[in-house]
This record gives structure tokens, C-alpha cells and sequence, in this order.
């Protein structure tokens, strides 16, 4: 029963417009979930509930995965639960992102500092040595400065993606979405 169940979730995902990686994302961690029953030998008659769940994310924290992989899967069993009400067979919201999501210890997040005005200055300054750097990395460097470019993104754009005739950059992001900026 539980195949047709991931099946189903699988499909439903799909016609909700999600992007490949995040399905095989979803399905892989709920797998994990069903797999974590399955050697517990659980009687669950239920696909997910909280009693199983809570039971899920301490096996998790007690095998010291990154708080960040715990987080994921939390949010891919929420969204599992949302499927599961959805289609009537589960009766409750077992999973609460707020309530339920691993907190991370006051000091340890990842401070990201942007570059002071002088910092900026002075890069302006050397991209403007042609001696020095080369046309692309010029170009590299003004899209990551001026743009909310994800590096990601910026590695797959193609000649193709630039349309000088407009002016406009064209740039593929995360789940296949794509958008158009103008070029100054």
C-alpha cells in the first residue's frame, strides 16, 4: 500500500508544478521515513502520524545528521502530511514547520557579511584594468555585484541567453524557472 501511496504523492507533486529535483528530494526523504518504520517494526496503520514522526526526527538528531539535512526532511514529511489530508488518509497536520523544525544553537548560524562601499571601490577599480582582467571575468564580476544571481545560475548561462538586440540577459534558475533582465 505504501508504494501506490508514494506513487500517488509522486504524481500529485507533478501536477502541482514542483521541480524534478525537489520531488526526487521529497520522495527520497519520505522513503528514509518509511524505511526508519519498516525497521522499527512499527504497527502503524496510518502512512504518517505524529507519534512516528516525532520518533523519526529524534533518530535523526541521535545520529547527529546536520541539522540543516534534519530541517529538509521535516519540510519533505510536511509536505507529505499536506498530501496525505488532502486525499483523506491521514486525519490531522501531524508536522508543524514552526513547532517542528530543529532550531539552530544562538551563535552558530552562518554570518554572511556583504562588502563595505571602500571593498566595492576598490574591485571597481581593478575590473577596470584590462591588463588584469579579462573581458568575461569583467563580466562575471559586474553580474554578481549588480545581480541577485546565484553562482549556479550564473555558470549555466549561454551565449544564447544574451539577446543584444534588446538589451536583455536571459537566466535559468532554481526548478527550471527562468527569467529576463535588462542589460545596462
Amino acid at each position: 500500500m505504501t508504494e501506490n501511496i508514494l506513487a500517488s504523492f509522486q504524481q500529485w507533486l507533478l501536477e502541482e508544478g514542483r521541480a524534478t529535483k525537489t520531488i526526487e528530494s521529497y520522495v527520497s526523504d519520505v522513503k528514509g521515513f518509511q524505511e526508519f518504520l519498516n525497521e522499527k517494526a512499527t504497527n502503524e496503520q496510518q502512512p504518517l502520524s505524529r507519534f512516528s514522526f516525532v520518533r523519526y526526527q529524534q533518530h535523526l538528531l541521535d545520529n547527529q545528521f546536520a541539522i540543516s539535512t534534519i530541517n529538509k526532511k521535516v519540510n519533505s514529511l510536511k509536505v507529505y502530511n499536506d498530501f496525505l489530508q488532502r486525499n483523506v488518509l491521514v486525519s490531522e497536520d501531524f508536522i508543524q514547520l514552526k513547532r517542528d523544525k530543529v532550531q539552530i544553537a544562538a551563535g552558530s548560524e552562518h554570518v554572511v557579511t556583504a562588502m563595505s562601499e571602500k571593498e566595492v571601490e576598490k574591485l571597481l577599480f581593478y575590473l577596470e584594468d584590462d591588463t588584469k582582467v579579462s573581458h568575461r571575468n569583467k563580466v562575471i564580476a559586474y553580474l554578481l555585484l549588480y545581480t541577485a544571481v546565484r553562482v549556479s545560475e550564473l555558470v549555466n548561462i549561454k551565449l544564447g541567453d544574451i539577446d543584444s538586440l534588446t538589451a536583455t540577459l536571459k537566466v535559468r534558475g532554481k526548478g527550471g524557472k527562468s527569467a529576463c533582465g535588462k542589460m545596462v
